[in-house]
């Protein structure tokens, strides 16, 4: 038999043990809950919107408007679709809204490849952001980076931590969270948590870099326990040219895609032209602008 006085010791720590089980895990706020605090809004931001979705690749197709300012000012319309694999080889199709293909792009660790089917030309740029910057394309970052975001991860843009935080005066009372390194140096997010604008650089140069922003204009609306999915995203750069998306659909592949639906194959005969050696007059504008057809 077991003497009572042994039994009072196992008692109390069986009682210690589960207040530390029980405060340790502690509910998480769900989706959409109002946030007291940067630090709660930093987490709940963290838990619900950097992470990797459990799939191999993803598709997305969205309508594009964007303004481009050289040659000269310009707004178009146009149809956009995005594929490939997470952390591998991403496509890009642009085409008007009669369904012309106008460009097709192509993303791998050996850069950017861009290929204009009208014109015959194509262009090659060792930096995927920096080659779609010089392309006049609304993008500020790579395609890997953008098929993420439009899939609700932004992990690849966020720093794990920030240097300081505050909340807003104003009546929506959101959060801002800046960054002492790399190329993002704010974001903001919503009373529950939620990216709404985020502003940054294009290189870690201050000398040739350019600024931009990413706006989320509005959330679909999901599953009450599930975080809302961004359906509408306005990209800008300093120099006044921007891309506004509204993301018709979203799917995510259990498989990567086959290689044949990466690939881009240019036809014979032409040779892509570097943009990374400083080809590329920016007044008379040499390379090609992606037009709808009117």
């Amino acid at each position: 038999m077991i003497h009572q006085n042994l039994l009072k010791p196992l008692a109390t720590s069986a009682v210690a043990l589960l207040l530390v089980l029980a405060f340790g895990c502690a509910p998480k706020a769900p989706p959409g809950t109002p946030l007291t605090s940067p630090d709660a809004a930093w987490k709940s931001f963290r838990r619900y919107y950097c992470v990797a979705p459990k799939a191999a690749g993803m598709k997305v197709k969205a309508s594009l408007y964007y303004t481009r300012i050289k040659p000269r000012k310009r707004t178009n319309r146009t149809i956009m679709t995005i594929w490939g694999d997470f952390g591998g080889t991403m496509r890009l199709d642009i085409a008007a809204s009669i369904g012309k293909l106008l460009a097709h792009i192509r993303e791998d660790d050996n850069g950017l490849l861009v290929f204009y089917p009208s014109d015959e030309e194509a262009y090659t740029h060792i930096n995927p952001v920096l080659g779609a910057t010089r392309l006049g394309m609304p993008f500020p970052f790579s395609l890997s980076e953008l098929g993420n975001v439009l899939v609700g991860n932004f992990s690849e843009l966020a720093p794990k931590r920030y240097s300081t935080a505050e909340r807003t005066s104003s009546s929506q009372g959101e959060y801002v969270f800046t960054f002492k390194t790399g190329l993002v140096s704010a974001i903001t997010l919503d009373i529950i948590g939620r990216p709404v604008h985020i502003e940054g650089r294009t290189t870690k140069s201050y000398d040739t870099a350019r600024t931009w922003t990413l706006e989320v204009d509005r959330f679909e609306n999901g599953a009450p326990d599930k975080a809302p999915l961004p359906e509408k995203i306005t990209f800008a750069l300093d120099n006044g040219e921007k891309g506004v998306l509204h993301i018709k659909s979203r799917e995510l592949m259990l498989k990567t895609w086959p290689a044949k639906s990466l690939n881009l194959t240019l036809p014979d005969g032409i040779d892509p032209v570097r943009l990374d050696n400083g080809y590329h007059d920016q007044e008379t504008g040499d390379i090609p602008v992606v037009y709808e057809d009117k």
